[in-house]
């Protein structure tokens, strides 16, 4: 695959790959990736093409960062084949962040669908660093089951470290440590600070209309107050391909974070 102009990949070594499920990996990769929460890059293996991932480590870690790759295409189905001493080749970091500035002096509530723990979890480490700039830090998150939990280690360490913090599957077992019931369920039953809460969303698509009608017709929460993390094809990552539209916004240059209320009528279009 060959490099164009402004679109630069870069060889990077794996170091270590943790099985997390049986069709996702959890790669660490040495070097400095700059991003920031919330920004994807686009990762190539040749012969199949490329594949869209959001870093999911701590952004202020100079000497590695984690992929966390689901095999759910061909070329995704390829990465989770690489193992430990082999290069993973990227481009990037791209599109927008998580807007942090406006978080400062709010409360601010994480809402997580399973994958979504993934663009999640570094603005996580981010919240936790600068933690006094904030009022109340809220997660709630939701997965099928117990086996469908990524980074469960964290969980259970941030349970300490933030303010608020639940997670549900749909589906537990005996020995599961949080609830049992769909997120909507969770959002239902915290308490929110309608004025000054600022809700931060990624997960499948399908779930922001359900949990966006509790937070809004319910918490009384501000749809300007509302950011979500939009997933949609992207080839390019810099808006040449159009491939990732959503109406007249492009995921990839626009997004992938964007407003409820801008994004929300683009949606049927």
């Amino acid at each position: 695959m060959k490099d164009s102009e402004g679109l630069k990949f870069k060889s990077y070594k794996i170091t270590s790959k943790k099985q997390a499920t049986d069709d996702t990996a959890i790669y660490t990769i040495a070097g400095n990736l700059s991003f920031s929460p919330g920004q994807f890059v686009q990762v190539a293996i040749p012969h199949f093409g490329e594949a869209t991932f959001a870093p999911c480590s701590d952004p202020n870690n100079k000497e590695f960062f984690n992929l966390c790759i689901r095999d759910q295409g061909s070329t995704s189905a390829a990465l989770t084949k690489l193992q430990v001493g082999e290069n993973i080749k990227l481009r990037g970091p791209y599109g927008n962040g998580w807007p942090i500035g406006n978080l400062i002096g709010k409360n601010v509530l994480l809402l997580v669908g399973g994958m979504g723990i993934v663009p999640i979890r570094p603005l996580i480490y981010e919240l936790l660093k600068y933690k006094k700039e904030f009022k109340k830090i809220s997660l709630l998150a939701g997965f099928k089951t117990p086996y469908h939990v990524l980074f469960n280690d964290d969980f259970l360490a941030w349970e300490k470290k933030l303010d608020y913090l639940q997670v549900a599957v749909e589906k537990g077992d005996k020995n599961w440590w949080g609830k049992n019931c769909m997120i909507t369920e969770l959002i239902k039953n915290h308490k929110l600070d309608s004025k000054n809460t600022v809700v931060l969303m990624c997960g499948p698509e399908t779930m922001f209309p359900f949990c966006n009608e509790v937070i809004c017709n319910t918490k009384k929460i501000d749809k300007k107050n509302i950011y979500v993390s939009m997933e949609r094809r992207m080839e390019c990552g810099v808006g040449l391909c159009q491939h990732c539209n959503i109406g007249k916004y492009y995921v990839c240059k626009d997004g992938p974070i964007f407003r409820w209320d801008k994004i929300e009528t683009e949606l049927n279009k």
